[in-house]
């Protein structure tokens, strides 16, 4: 089950046309090991209900924020199958008493992979239960036994070879309804390079800091929860975006903390890659990857679209932004800015500075690719200058060509330099919509504004409920367009057709209208 994102709602709100990688890694370790599998958004347990009757094994991958939907879900396979195994993994399970709140048998935390594979060959898991006897040893593990909460050792992180032994499954793509439409993200780094150490003495109460150092930003759990960097070897990162491709996606993601990680670790290997800045982009690797997916019919023809996921602003160097915007020209890639004060910055872990975000943004820019940077508000630190400083900042983003700013409120991770901070009643200074969170939709409508008249290519998805009105998504992504009835026209806004659009107006910061181009 894929419970990502659904937050307490049950269903996707936002970014619904996203299709992460973990549900799918976990798949492919259970065809590996020859098990009947099947893969479902959580969407479509609470459509159709007996759907869970006929299988053995729950496993359901969620966030923190996804909690109530797990709870959900699992009232219902209790049910249906009142002693048939549950187990949970991802983020959500950062916070061990999760396993009991959601009345789940097992929690899997950190790399799943291997936990897994070893829980079902030695037989700890099976159709019949739970054989807590072998439990005891299992690293990466939380379950309950006679009332209480058991927290094994977590896992050491695996070495890139190890990693490179399980291989994604592209055959459960087709679970999601809108597959063909949605962009799929395909990993190809793992865990991040920024071992920097947070210092938040004097702005955190000190009972609310980790009682030993942490690495990574003070906000983010990714070290924590998935390691050093470690970059997928280019054969196999092509061959599950093949394979995909024979399924029928059109719209590919390459995903990790930071594109621009990719092979930095193979220079220093056998060493991990510990250090945000030193050595450069591997320029090499990165033209070698990119060129080598572009030699795929269908990418080269533009019939699908490859985008990048993230980068860190430090290494985006003159000479990295051109292989980007090479191969990579007119799709998003998202770049952490976090806040506008450099001190602030420096005190949360982060190995960047203002100037190097905006840099960065520029080059980007220059070469063709869309900079979406998110800026984060109620920070720990925050007062009413860094404020101001962060509202400039976003201006200073926004001139430099960013396409779209996202702002989003601080909260505390488990796992996280900052998961103690879940325990304050009241973080942020300002009660009512933040300055930063305005500011936010004021540049993004302005930036929508700048799209009128431009033609994107699109594929239409269907009818919007609110709208009423036909949906289509860009290709290389960017805002919801709504498209204006034209004469016709009918028989080419079925789903899946590809589409060029003018856009026309705006409707929301996310929502644009535009009509179909005639050839």
């Amino acid at each position: 089950m894929d419970a990502l994102g659904r937050g307490f709602q049950r269903k996707r709100i936002v970014t619904i046309d996203a299709i992460g990688a973990g549900p799918r890694t976990v798949a492919g370790v259970l065809e590996k090991l020859n098990i009947n599998v099947d893969l479902y958004p959580a969407e479509s347990i609470f459509e159709k209900r007996g759907l869970l009757r006929r299988y053995d094994i729950l496993m359901i991958s969620a966030m923190s924020i996804d909690e109530v939907t797990v709870k959900h879900i699992i009232r219902i396979w209790r049910k249906n199958n009142r002693k048939k195994p549950v187990i949970i993994g991802g983020p959500i399970v950062s916070d061990a008493s999760s396993v009991i709140r959601t009345n789940s048998d097992l929690g899997l935390y950190g790399e799943a992979e291997p936990v897994i594979e070893s829980l079902f060959v030695n037989s700890a898991v099976n159709e019949r239960g739970v054989d807590y006897s072998k439990l005891k040893t299992q690293c990466g593990i939380i379950y309950r036994e006679d009332r209480s909460l058991i927290v094994n050792r977590r896992c050491r992180f695996m070495r890139r070879t190890e990693w490179e032994r399980y291989k994604p499954s592209t055959r459960v793509i087709k679970a999601y309804p809108l597959y063909w439409a949605s962009r799929v993200f395909v990993e190809v780094v793992r865990g991040c390079s920024n071992y920097s150490f947070p210092h938040l003495e004097g702005i955190v109460p000190k009972e609310l800091l980790p009682s030993k150092p942490r690495p990574g930003c003070a906000y983010c759990s990714v070290v924590s929860l998935w390691g050093y960097t470690r970059s997928r070897s280019i054969e196999l990162v092509v061959k599950e975006i093949k394979s995909l491709i024979n399924e029928g996606v059109r719209r590919i993601v390459l995903s990790g903390p930071d594109i621009l990680d990719y092979g930095r670790d193979w220079l220093v290997e056998p060493k991990p890659l510990l250090n945000p800045r030193f050595p450069p982009p591997n320029l090499d690797a990165l033209k070698t990857l990119f060129e080598t997916i572009r030699s795929i019919p269908e990418v080269d023809s533009e019939e699908v679209i490859v985008m990048a996921e993230n980068t860190k602003p430090c290494l985006v160097t003159s000479d990295a932004a051109k292989i980007l915007g090479e191969y990579l020209r007119g799709t998003p890639i998202h770049i952490g800015a976090e806040v506008g004060d450099d001190v602030l910055l420096k005190r949360l872990g982060r190995p960047t500075t203002t100037r190097e975000t905006i840099n960065a943004v520029r080059l980007l820019r220059k070469h063709g690719l869309l900079p979406y940077v998110y800026i984060i508000y109620c920070l720990p630190g925050e007062d009413e200058e860094i404020i101001e400083k962060t509202l400039k900042f976003m201006d200073d983003l926004y001139d430099a060509g960013a396409e779209k700013i996202t702002a989003y409120k601080f909260m505390p991770l488990h796992d996280s330099y900052l998961e103690k901070l879940a325990t304050m009643k009241k973080i942020c200074i300002r009660d009512d919509m933040h300055p930063v969170k305005k500011k936010a939709i004021t540049l993004n409508k302005l930036a929508k504004k700048k799209l009128i008249g431009s033609k994107v290519k699109a594929i239409v998805v269907g009818f919007h409920y609110k709208y009423k009105k036909p949906v289509a998504y860009p290709l290389s992504h960017g805002p919801v367009i709504l498209i204006e009835p034209r004469r016709n026209l009918t028989s080419k806004l079925e789903r899946g057709t590809i589409i060029v659009v003018k856009i026309t107006s705006i409707v929301t910061d996310r929502i644009v209208k535009g009509v179909v181009e005639i050839n």
